[in-house]
């Protein structure tokens, strides 16, 4: 099944409900209420097979101004627009709203029917067409095609069927690459199958067996059944009409406007960055912090709007604002929104979604902020979205293609796409698996760079700082994988010189100065003399008089000038005695299968508070492998 969607609009008893009748045989007025009113009060939805075999799914949408939000919360994922305009009484109050709120929400393809014509002569029919056309020049539907329809003769009807297959041949599809979204207009439970819910599928796909999220309760449920128009399929893709059978969702868990998703890529807001347009129609102008009732999707809710560059917004103006609801929705960036006013309620102006997923409130008149929101709403414009990659960017600091996806709900494919474009005009990094933006990436150099000189500064004898320790100078997302990744790139870029695990500035050498020559030269005749009972750091502290600190760093650094050998924190050898226990362990496996601890400390001649260590040591270098009670030679080293 193709997945188009057509959407009437027009005012109350204008003959949608009629003509949809006319079109695909079914009535779309499902309430024994709507029956026996005569009157459209909620949606309704109707399978509408094309001549050339495809099937679209039409919306029929209330006209009395009563329903308006049943008819906003089908408005969205309208691919086509069908207005009908009743030709005995022409555009009427809900016409002009309904075509107002279509406008805002971005609509770009529609045809007029004029009904009733039946009712009507040929020269009332052309004074009415010519006061609509001239009506609905300055709006989307200025050349759109016309037709002249008659539900009850059927006068017209194939011919809008032609036009309706015409019109939805170049229709732009859906992406269904991307995570599930489908916002809930119809939520029910069937007996004997629980519950089933209704709504346009906006982005991705779904197919029986998936497991899907119901956003904002954030429940889980399998899919047990998928339909399209009462046909069960197998799956469904963006742009579908589709049924859900939630196997495990309980009734309470969903309702209109709550979102079925992929789990754990969207998340509900309570905070919209977005454009705002007033209708130039509108009776009203808003002011900073004005309360309104938001539609967005299926949803609605109250908010309240902060103009973040005036005071006042006046009808026909546009400006960049702050969305502030008192009810947690799911958005997504482009996605369109109508605002009403809060009492009497009456449609006045809508938007674009910038970011679903602002970080803070926004203070008002700040020209960063408005420079960002400008960025985003002039590339929402034109289609892009290299922009929003990058801010979504400098929000995470530091991503992988994974991160990205859900933070930014795209599909791989569009992701890679655009790191490849950022990253050809220099806008990004990317390390290892990792991307930052590249003035993230300048600027982390630089704080690595000045930290490393600061310490030089205080500690010109020591190599330089360990790996885990200049972790904490990045984001807390920046895992150890990540840092050794962006060092080796550093490196690379001789800015810094990394000696086993510390990292040191590029050409830095320690250099000791008169002073503290003289206590290394204490230090290693003191583990000359003491031979294989080396001294421990607290002893060296109070023996030489040097502050627990200082001394750490001279031994630091005779084991980087390779004069001693560091076994752990407490014991230090002389790198000759180091090297004379490694020739009595040798000459031992010479003569020997296994060695025991008490046979290495008689050959050293020592005490077991030295062998255990320096044998642990020799086991961590894989020179040995220890046994029960005894010790083996590695058949690592062997190899080697």
């Amino acid at each position: 099944m193709s997945s188009l969607v057509i959407g009437t609009a027009g005012h109350v008893d204008h003959g949608k409900t009629m003509l949809i009748r006319a079109l695909t045989g079914k009535d779309t007025d499902r309430l024994q209420e709507e029956k026996d009113r005569g009157v459209s009060i909620d949606l309704g939805f109707a399978s509408f097979p094309l001549p050339d075999g495809r099937v679209a799914g039409i919306i029929d949408v209330p006209g009395h101004e009563r329903f308006i939000h049943n008819m906003l919360a089908g408005a969205g994922g309208i691919d086509l627009m069908l207005l009908v305009i009743d030709v005995n009484e022409g555009i009427m109050p809900q016409t002009r709203e309904h075509l107002g709120i279509m406008e805002l929400l971005g609509t770009q393809q529609g045809i007029i029917a004029l009904t009733k014509t039946d009712l009507a002569g040929e020269e009332w029919c052309q004074l009415v067409e010519e006061e609509v056309r001239q009506e609905l020049q300055d709006t989307f539907l200025n050349n759109a095609p016309l037709v002249r329809v008659s539900s009850a003769t059927g006068q017209g009807i194939e011919e809008l069927k032609k036009l309706l297959q015409k019109m939805t041949e170049g229709l732009t599809a859906k992406d269904s690459l991307a995570p599930l979204r489908i916002p809930v207009d119809r939520c029910f439970t069937v007996s004997g199958f629980g519950t089933v819910i209704t709504g346009t599928l906006l982005q991705g796909a779904v197919s029986r067996g998936d497991t899907v999220e119901v956003l904002p309760s954030k429940e889980k449920a399998r899919v047990r059944n998928v339909q399209i128009f009462g046909s069960n399929v197998s799956k469904a893709g963006a742009g579908h009409r589709v049924a859900l059978n939630l196997s495990g969702m309980e009734r309470d868990k969903v309702e209109r406007g709550s979102a079925v998703c992929t789990p754990g890529f969207f998340k509900t807001t309570t905070m919209l960055d977005a454009s705002l347009k007033l209708l130039i129609g509108s009776p009203w102008k808003l002011k900073h912090m004005d309360p309104v009732h938001l539609y967005q999707g299926t949803a609605r809710v109250v908010a309240r709007i902060a103009l973040l560059d005036r005071e006042e917004l006046k009808p026909g103006e546009e400006a960049l604002v702050q969305v502030r609801m008192d009810t947690p929705l799911v958005a997504e960036r482009q996605d369109r929104y109508i605002i009403r006013s809060y009492s009497p309620m009456t449609t006045i102006g809508g938007g674009i979604i910038l970011d679903p997923l602002p970080t803070r409130r926004h203070r008002r008149f700040r020209k960063e902020v408005l420079q960002q929101l400008k960025e985003l709403q002039q590339e929402v414009s034109s289609g892009g979205d290299d922009t929003y990659i990058l801010q979504q960017l400098e929000k995470m600091q530091l991503a992988d293609l994974s991160s990205l996806e859900k933070e930014t709900r795209f599909n791989r494919d569009k992701v890679s796409g655009v790191l490849a474009r950022l990253r050809e005009k220099g806008r990004v990094v990317e390390v290892g698996e990792a991307v930052v933006t590249s003035q993230k990436y300048q600027g982390w150099k630089q704080k690595l760079t000045d930290y490393l000189k600061d310490y030089h500064d205080d500690h010109p004898l020591s190599p330089g700082i360990s790996r885990a320790e200049l972790k904490k100078l990045f984001p807390s997302r920046m895992s150890i994988k990540n840092l050794d990744a962006f060092l080796e790139r550093w490196s690379e870029e001789q800015q810094i010189e990394l000696i086993e695990d510390k990292v040191c500035l590029y050409g830095f050498r320690p250099s000791p100065g008169p002073r503290v020559q003289k206590n290394i030269a204490r230090l290693e005749e003191r583990f000359n003399k003491a031979g294989f009972q080396p001294p421990r750091p607290i002893q060296l502290s109070t023996e030489i008089g040097l502050e627990a600190s200082e001394l750490e760093e001279l031994l630091d650094y005779l084991v980087y000038q390779g004069k001693l050998v560091k076994i752990n924190e407490d014991i230090y050898f002389l790198r000759e005695h180091y090297r004379e226990a490694l020739k009595y362990l040798y000459e031992h496996f010479e003569e020997n299968s296994r060695l025991t601890l008490a046979e290495f400390r008689d050959r050293l001649a020592t005490s077991r508070k030295y062998v255990q260590p320096l044998l642990e040591h020799f086991d961590r270098e894989k020179i040995t492998k220890r046994i029960e009670d005894y010790r083996v030679l590695s058949n690592y080293k062997r190899e080697k």
